[in-house]
């Protein structure tokens, strides 16, 4: 009734013709009190208070007591209404009619509201998340919903943490205390403090913080009694505070985007532009502000369709300008922040658009700002305590906003110079090459020593594989800028990585730059060893068996002017497979074994070891079985003399020992085959590949379903399908579902 009470006053001191400053001196009250009653800030006033007011506006009999009875939570005719939903919104700003979406949040905070009143003390939520995320609009809306839970009242104080000047704590204690009915305030804030807590002490309440900037500013604000909830929202986590709940916002679902948008513009145009619609929450980040600022430029001009402010919005140069309605601005909210924010943690947050990606870590910021890792880690805390950047899900790890990459890219064009930014870029680049080469070194089969740089295999894989977007950058910025050196090391690094993920990057790109690379430097044997590895990425990746047989073909005879054995043997087992592919096994006969000699005459072991196993296949495909297995024991016999037993290394035995299951099993030696393919398997696993890993369980469970164990066959077959979905291998997982209808079969 709080609201109602304000308006009969406002009406009664008109008719008056009193000013509230007249009015407070005739009842000998602080102006302030008669504002907040007007407002509608004091959910209690004193009776005394209110009487004497009735007293000095000199009303008649019927509307002091009218104005006495609404005051008391009584309308005129003596009912009591202590329970009415709009009293218990007390001092609270209105609610959304179109509030949408968060139901996860409102029902965790409906859970708070219930859990406050068995709580010995005072229970706070943080609800905490970047800018323009409707933290405010949440913590109101989920008041008004659970205010009715509280006969104590409910009470709002904005803070105005990302003002220049916050709200004092002050200020705050005269809101509350006049929101309590408190007519004559004390006259120090010691003393005012020491009343509120007495007062919080008393009954069960609601009270909401709003716009906090730190913990300082929370906690003489915290009720003194139990049965309390306080609602706190905040860009930052509050971390200092302890014993509290937090509720972090991220944006939107797609689905409660169009659920605020179908609110705000009217389902009607929403429904007829679906598929803008969609398109226009994507631009906005699905950040509520922007959202709600589309939506209301799309409510004042009925005349625009869904379509047409998207295609405005499309522009990235343009989209902070559009997203602004009114006195509300998506970029102001993110300015409050950004200008809070030290010297050094500005230039970080700067420093992501350099160089947009996907995620950041603290290596990749620390190269860009040319800082430590360590001060970098603190710099980056500091952003997501700002709200300007979020933590992933991913321990270490950080996530841009869309909308605050625009803004980013707007502060780097203010407040740095292109030499500044190129020098960044220059640095980030210049790490993530030196991280890729440290990585080859744990995945290069030929390699006897550990690398420095990481501290296993996996973990070099799991950088190439998380780090993907800032590196596959890195060599497209190095190529543009024609540093064909460093293309050329990138892709000689990462042969043995393409080998492990087939689709992490487009493969044949990083070649063709290389062989363009090469070309540009005149280095006719680079050229030969990348033109090889674009041949692999054209027939891996595409089946081009007629531009890969180009590629390699070429590679020969580069390599055959030049007087590099090597790199002829390479081109040969390459071509050799492609003319399998083509159906002449007499040519790819003749190829593989002239790869074996020339690999073997420049003392390449490893390509000695492929052309031998690769040879082999070839010979069994044609039942040639004897001498396809006295091959692959060679090619076993050699793996040991000419490979380090390392991680690296291990996956490369294990396709000979693969190759060497299969042949037994084609001579019935079920025993031999499932001891070679056994031993396979620790091999992959031992390199932590994975895809290996898989497709030789499922070559076991075959041999095992012909040798007559269907039972031990199907706990394989479920172990090769569960590595073969991990790594998304789609051909193998065909082949799995041929094997289970097999299997099937046997056991019913």
């Amino acid at each position: 009734m709080s609201g109602r009470l304000g308006v009969l006053l406002r009406r009664h001191r008109t008719v008056a013709g009193l000013t509230q400053e007249e009015l407070a001196e005739r009842a000998g009250l602080a102006v302030r009190t008669v504002r907040n009653l007007e407002l509608g800030w004091v959910t209690r006033p004193q009776r005394r208070t209110v009487e004497e007011l009735a007293d000095r506006l000199g009303l008649s009999a019927a509307d002091r007591s009218q104005l006495v009875a609404v005051a008391r939570c009584r309308d005129d005719t003596g009912e009591d209404r202590t329970g009415a939903d709009e009293d218990r919104a007390g001092s609270l700003p209105g609610d959304l009619t179109d509030f949408a979406g968060r139901a996860g949040e409102l029902h965790r905070l409906a859970e708070e509201a219930q859990g406050a009143a068995r709580a010995e003390a005072a229970r706070v939520v943080v609800v905490n998340g970047p800018p323009g995320v409707g933290k405010t609009s949440l913590v109101v809306h989920a008041a008004h919903q659970q205010a009715r839970h509280f006969p104590r009242g409910s009470f709002f104080v904005d803070l105005r943490g990302m003002d220049d000047e916050p709200t004092p704590l002050a200020q705050a204690l005269d809101q509350l205390l006049t929101a309590f009915g408190v007519a004559q305030l004390p006259p120090s804030t010691d003393a005012r403090l020491t009343l509120y807590r007495t007062l919080s002490g008393e009954g069960r309440g609601l009270l909401v913080l709003d716009n906090a900037r730190d913990e300082a500013q929370v906690r003489p604000l915290l009720p003194n009694g139990p049965g309390w909830l306080v609602l706190v929202s905040s860009r930052s986590a509050l971390a200092g505070l302890a014993g509290v709940r937090r509720v972090p916002l991220r944006v939107l679902s797609e689905e409660e985007a169009q659920l605020l948008l179908t609110g705000a513009v009217g389902g009607g145009r929403i429904a007829t532009e679906s598929a803008a619609a969609v398109e226009l929450g994507r631009l906005c980040g699905r950040l509520p502000l922007a959202l709600r600022v589309a939506a209301n430029r799309l409510a004042v001009r009925p005349q625009w369709s869904v379509q047409s402010l998207v295609e405005r919005l499309r522009n990235e140069r343009r989209r902070l300008d559009l997203l602004r309605a009114g006195d509300i601005e998506v970029r102001s909210a993110f300015e409050l922040s950004y200008r809070l924010l030290d010297t050094p943690a500005r230039r970080a947050f700067r420093s992501l658009a350099v160089v947009p990606l996907p995620q950041y870590s603290a290596p990749v910021v620390a190269a860009l700002v040319d800082e430590p890792v360590a001060v970098t880690e603190d710099l980056l805390d500091a952003l997501v305590d700002a709200g300007l950047l979020n933590a992933a899900a991913t321990a270490g790890r950080y996530v841009l906003h869309d909308l605050l990459a625009l803004f980013a890219a707007e502060r780097i064009d203010a407040e740095e110079s292109a030499a500044d930014t190129d020098a960044a870029r220059d640095r980030l680049a210049g790490h993530l090459l030196g991280r890729i080469a440290s990585a080859h070194g744990w995945l290069d089969p030929t390699r006897w020593r550990p690398p420095a740089g990481f501290p296993t295999a996996p973990a070099a894989v799991n950088w190439l594989d998380t780090e993907r977007p800032g590196w596959w950058w890195a060599i497209r910025y190095v190529a543009t800028r024609g540093r064909h050196h460093e293309v050329l090391a990138a892709a000689g690094h990462l042969y043995w990585y393409a080998e492990r993920r087939h689709l992490a990057v487009p493969w044949d790109e990083l070649f063709r730059r290389a062989v363009r690379a090469a070309q540009s430097l005149g280095d006719p044997v680079a050229e030969a060893f990348q033109r090889n590895n674009l041949g692999w990425a054209l027939y891996l990746l595409h089946d081009d068996l007629d531009e890969a047989y180009v590629e390699h073909r070429t590679a020969l005879a580069l390599a055959e002017a030049a007087g590099e054995p090597g790199i002829a043997g390479w081109a040969r087992c390459y071509l050799a497979a492609l003319q399998s592919r083509r159906a002449d096994p007499g040519a790819a006969l003749a190829n593989l074994r002239d790869a074996r000699r020339l690999l073997l005459a420049a003392d390449d072991r490893l390509g000695w070891i492929v052309a031998s196993y690769t040879l082999s296949d070839l010979l069994r495909s044609t039942g040639q079985l004897d001498e396809a297995l006295r091959l692959v024991e060679e090619a076993d016999q050699g793996w040991g003399s000419a490979l380090p037993d390392r991680p690296a290394s291990r996956p490369l035995r294990g396709w000979v020992r693969h190759r060497l299951g299969l042949l037994q099993a084609d001579r019935g030696r079920f025993g031999d085959a499932e001891a070679a393919l056994r031993g396979a398997i620790e091999d992959f696993d031992a390199g932590d590949d994975l895809g290996c890993l898989g497709r030789t369980h499922l070559t076991l469970a075959e041999v095992l379903l012909r040798a007559g164990a269907p039972e031990r066959a199907q706990v394989v077959l479920d172990r090769a399908t569960e590595l073969l979905e991990t790594v998304n291998d789609v051909g193998s997982l065909g082949e799995v579902a041929q094997v289970r209808a097999w299997l099937d079969e046997i056991l019913d």
